[in-house]
């Protein structure tokens, strides 16, 4: 069999897999997930954190019950789980590397009109889409069941923009973006699936730190790889148990034993040593017929779009000072409700401006916190308190960066 080539994307997604004790990310972490994607569907020859609030963000798929079955493990050295894991994930990527479209269904822990990569174990299941047509550029449109969409379907003559809006009764809300180094946080990956099976190969044939377990029920082949969590937490452990890379997880993948296609998935994330499943397969159909206008039934000319833009001019006031200055700046511009300032450092939630008003505008400052840092979030983290105009008592933690050409500090979470 010819040697497989592998992209940088693979790299990309191999150091967000690989455990490591510190790991120190790069400013454009998340734009380099969406041009893993991009790459995917660019070379199907090859199979191959938008962090707007601090959360808890989980991966997941579904593998069914194991209890069910009657699983036998191999267990005939220590190097054969992980040398029978990379056959696995190898034929999966054969069996599929030329695929034109892909559906999958799954059921996420999340709110129905929050973030697209927003999922919360303490919540109930929603039901959400992913429709994908490989090629150049990739097509693609992931959705809640009657919440929020993102929506790629190429050039137009309204322009070339990735779409998002929010189901329900805002569903007339919504906001567009140049797709270029487009941000769409972890679940970027569940695009191409061949992503993941690319990097875990990789990683299988590496063998750094990951433990493989592989059970055979007769019909299926079931790969869990287990990963111990990415990051610097010597100042904080918040973003512990936050993403895909910052989590110790089992990553469960079942294959065809006939196909070796890939035919369910769940990434569980492991707290307090239990495993916690809050994103669950139900299917995943490939070459299925789709074309640009079956990846969303909404009429886009029914709402109203604005474009987001993130204002990076040197000229800012939170430009060339520490977080906590930022933090504190930011604060007192939401008492007046300065819409110059916060116009920059609010730029990252988009529609939830007018929200946020509403909650925030007239609160009085009552301490700032010291700034730190966690995990793989490439800015810093600083605790406040405030009273709002209502006389309600919050403590926020602010979520800080400055990662730009400029290095002006945008608000990317915390309200």
């Amino acid at each position: 069999m010819k040697k497989q080539e592998y992209s940088t994307s693979d790299e990309q997604i191999i150091q967000m897999l690989t455990p490591k004790v510190e790991v120190t990310p790069s400013a454009d972490l998340r734009e380099r997930i969406l041009n893993a994607a991009q790459a995917a569907g660019q070379q199907t020859s090859a199979p191959q954190k938008r962090h707007t609030r601090p959360r808890i963000s989980y991966w997941l798929g579904a593998i069914g019950s194991v209890a069910a079955v009657v699983a036998v493990a191999i267990t005939m050295t220590l190097n054969t789980p992980a040398y029978a894991a990379r056959k696995y994930f190898s034929n999966a990527l054969i069996a599929v590397q030329d695929a034109k479209t892909m559906v999958m269904k799954l059921k996420v822990r999340t709110e129905s009109d929050e973030p697209i990569d927003y999922i919360n174990p303490s919540l109930g299941f929603t039901p959400a889409t992913v429709k994908v047509i490989y090629g150049e550029p990739m097509l693609w449109c992931i959705e809640k069941e009657n919440g929020r969409t993102l929506l790629y379907k190429g050039a137009d003559k309204a322009g070339d923009y990735v779409y998002q809006w929010i189901g329900g009764k805002d569903g007339n809300m919504g906001w567009k973006q140049n797709p270029e180094g487009y941000v769409n946080g972890d679940l970027a990956i569940m695009l191409d699936p061949r992503l993941l099976l690319n990097a875990e190969s990789r990683l299988a044939e590496d063998r750094k730190g990951t433990k493989y377990e592989i059970l055979d029920n007769g019909e299926l082949v079931i790969v869990r790889a287990s990963t111990t969590a990415q990051g610097n937490y010597s100042q904080s452990d918040y973003m512990m148990n936050t993403s895909l890379a910052e989590a110790n997880t089992i990553r469960v993948y079942s294959f065809a034993k006939r196909t070796g296609e890939l035919v369910q998935m769940r990434i569980d994330f492991v707290v307090d040593d239990k495993p916690i499943t809050v994103i669950e397969t139900q299917s995943i159909a490939y070459d299925e017929p789709l074309t640009p206008n079956d990846l969303s039934n909404k009429d886009l000319s029914t709402i109203s779009f604005q474009q987001l833009d993130i204002a990076k001019s040197a000229s800012s006031p939170l430009a060339g000072i520490t977080a906590d200055e930022a933090a504190k700046i930011i604060l007192q511009a939401m008492k007046s409700w300065d819409k110059e300032i916060l116009g920059t450092a609010m730029a990252y939630y988009g529609d939830y401006i007018p929200k946020l008003e509403s909650i925030y505008k007239g609160l009085e400052v009552k301490s700032i916190g010291k700034s730190f840092s966690s995990g793989l979030y490439p800015g810093k983290f600083v605790k406040c308190k405030v009273i709002l105009a209502d006389g309600r008592k919050e403590t926020l933690t602010l979520a800080l960066r400055n990662d730009n050409k400029n290095k002006v500090w945008l608000l990317d979470g915390g309200l």
